[in-house]
């Protein structure tokens, strides 16, 4: 079986740690698949540390992707070169539009929390609309309304419980020692972001914790959740994957907010504090996918 995963990830890493999370998954449940992620994102190298193959694609406009010259374009051509059995699009409908209903495999569309003005693009030429009939399924990977009817799933999570390093194992690693609090400052939103908002919480530097700090942008730890059981305390954004991890796994967390255009890291932190679940969305995806491959 063939998956391709794609998405964009300009911005952070938090679209191609979801893709390992199926890759993760696909390998818990012993299926012998050819997993690929494809995206734009800067953080493609990523997936050499758990030896998940990335395929790098330049980001492309309209005009590339029209109608009239997708067939052309660099990531027409990647996709049908890949040849998958189940295409995972992950919030990028709108670079598929005008071909994706023509492709000949199985088609999954994965969105996190978004605002519905997402799903509408106006360009100068006319406006594009998501059209959910252009895929087999149509998947929600946390709680949230939407205008576009969704099945939902657990969110995805890179680890399971049992997969994370024990405490004594974990601060080893970290050469931590004595008995102090630990405290993980933990942010690879927007570039940037990991700087300004250390500074709001420079103050526990003298209030008894051990600080750690980790971005991706500066080669941080990852998967940082490896070592969730070393610490006490994590400071994080909202955003999807950060909420998650620390929820799934139990942590004592201060969620930060960070603005972003279509995501409201505020409303997650709102609506989602009191929502558990032991089933990780990524095992439950691989079942969807087994599934319909039936």
């Amino acid at each position: 079986m063939r998956v391709l995963y794609y998405t964009s990830g300009i911005t952070g890493s938090g679209r191609i740690v979801r893709g390992m999370s199926m890759a993760t998954a696909l390998r818990r449940k012993g299926i012998n698949a050819e997993f690929t992620i494809l995206s734009s994102s800067p953080f493609g190298s990523l997936s050499d540390k758990l030896g998940i193959n990335h395929v790098e694609v330049p980001l492309e406009d309209e005009n590339e992707l029209s109608k009239k010259n997708y067939h052309k374009s660099t990531l027409y051509e990647r996709i049908i070169s890949l040849n998958p059995d189940i295409l995972i699009v992950d919030l990028q409908w709108f670079s598929l539009y005008n071909f994706i209903k023509d492709l000949p495999c199985k088609k999954i569309f994965l969105s996190r929390q978004v605002d519905d003005r997402f799903f509408t693009i106006h360009l100068a030429d006319g406006t594009m609309s998501f059209r959910p009939e252009d895929y087999t399924l149509v998947l929600a990977t946390e709680p949230f309304s939407s205008k576009i009817a969704m099945r939902q799933i657990n969110p995805m999570i890179i680890r399971n419980r049992d997969e994370i390093l024990s405490r004594k194992d974990a601060r080893e690693k970290l050469n931590l020692k004595g008995s102090k609090n630990t405290c993980l400052f933990l942010f690879n939103g927007k570039p940037g972001e990991f700087k300004d908002i250390k500074k709001r919480y420079s103050y526990l530097e003298d209030s008894g914790y051990t600080m750690l700090y980790s971005t991706n942008y500066e080669g941080g730890l990852f998967p940082a959740v490896d070592y969730f059981n070393a610490v006490d305390l994590v400071i994080c954004s909202a955003g999807y994957n950060s909420f998650w991890e620390a929820e799934y796994f139990g942590k004592e967390a201060l969620f930060v907010s960070a603005e972003r255009r279509f995501e409201n890291q505020q409303k997650r932190i709102n609506d989602c504090s009191d929502y558990s679940f032991d089933e990780n969305g990524a095992d439950q995806l691989v079942d969807i996918m087994i599934g319909i491959m039936e």
